[in-house]
């Protein structure tokens, strides 16, 4: 089953999360929203006092989460927020698969909605929408801004305006619950950074092998297309007079035996690719669950090694293709550019 996401607004299924989509919109409501899908790899929870005068009066108190995600592109995000209350009511745990909702002002995370537990089905919706801390900033900006421009144009004292604002915007940024999401430097995260940007190489591999299977499919069609024609060729000149073509026909015959050594290098490197790319689905799943196998075997060097192989394959077929260039035949009924671009492993 396919996690999704409740819309605040109209509570209806806003969102597929099988893949990572930093921006849903609402399909009922037309809401847009922003959300960070992934497994969470830390968490933390603090809580802060607030406000206390003495035993006989009401303390305040204000939790702190630290939520790291990281999300299936591999990369980590950071969601820090807080809360109200002293109890941690947060139903989340390490290596629970996660997902955080936040309204947008712009390209500005605006209120933090909603947290959803995946793997439990539970869901956290804050007391209150909690803002963001950078709409916030800006908000705060904003109106501190204008106190200063009514305060010149009343003529009143403008460093003790500007004393007063500063003091309350602190004051204000200090009392404000705020929800904060950014991206950590891989290079900064040690091992697991490290694992993460090993992870970031072998999407990029999937997706270059993905494009070349599509490349090599539609080689393979434009071929057999190409060799359809020759080989009709070969039977008008066969009708006509074998003798009066009989270069033109051992050349168009060279020729075809050179394209169907391409379709069988093509069907080889496709057959190849697609056992590649299983390897490195697999991999990047083992990458996935790594801190719960701490010893899982890391096949990443054995997918380079093969990706190798396959070059060699991808060359051969270059080769085949200059043997091509020199046959008139081919370049009669070529149609098309069927050449595909090879270099798969850089």
């Amino acid at each position: 089953m396919k996690p999704s996401l409740p819309c605040p607004t109209c509570s209806r299924p806003i969102a597929d999360l099988s893949h990572t989509a930093s921006r849903i919109t609402c399909a009922f409501c037309k809401s847009k929203y922003g959300v960070v899908y992934g497994k969470l790899s830390r968490r933390s929870s603090i809580y802060e006092t607030l406000l206390h005068f003495s035993s006989k009066l009401p303390t305040f108190y204000r939790r702190h989460y630290t939520l790291q995600i990281t999300t299936a592109d591999r990369n980590l995000k950071l969601l820090q927020f807080s809360v109200p209350g002293k109890t941690d009511d947060l139903p989340v745990q390490h290596g629970d698969i996660v997902s955080a909702l936040y309204t947008l002002q712009g390209y500005l995370m605006k209120t933090l909605v909603l947290i959803t537990n995946h793997t439990t089905g539970k869901r956290y919706v804050p007391p209150n929408p909690i803002p963001g801390a950078s709409y916030v900033k800006l908000m705060l900006g904003t109106v501190v801004l204008g106190l200063l421009l009514g305060s010149f144009v009343a003529g009143v004292n403008l460093f003790l305006a500007s004393a007063v604002s500063a003091l309350g915007g602190l004051l204000l940024l200090k009392v404000t619950d705020t929800a904060q999401l950014s991206t950590l430097a891989l290079e900064t995260c040690g091992r697991e950074g490290t694992r993460l940007m090993t992870d970031q190489k072998l999407l990029v591999h999937k997706a270059k092998l993905e494009h070349r299977l599509d490349e090599l499919n539609h080689d393979c069609k434009s071929i057999q297309f190409l060799i359809d024609q020759l080989e009709a060729l070969k039977h008008k000149m066969l009708d006509v007079d074998r003798d009066l073509y009989s270069v033109r026909i051992y050349r168009s015959t060279s020729a075809i035996g050179i394209l169907k050594q391409q379709i069988t290098n093509n069907a080889r490197l496709m057959r190849e690719y697609r056992r590649t790319l299983r390897m490195i689905e697999i991999e990047i799943d083992t990458s996935w669950i790594a801190d719960q196998l701490p010893n899982a075997d890391n096949f990443t060097r054995a997918i380079a090694e093969k990706l190798a192989e396959l070059k060699e394959i991808e060359d051969q077929n270059q080769f085949l293709k200059l043997q091509l260039a020199a046959y008139e035949e081919v370049g009669y009924h070529r149609i098309g550019e069927y050449n595909s671009r090879s270099g798969i492993v850089e």
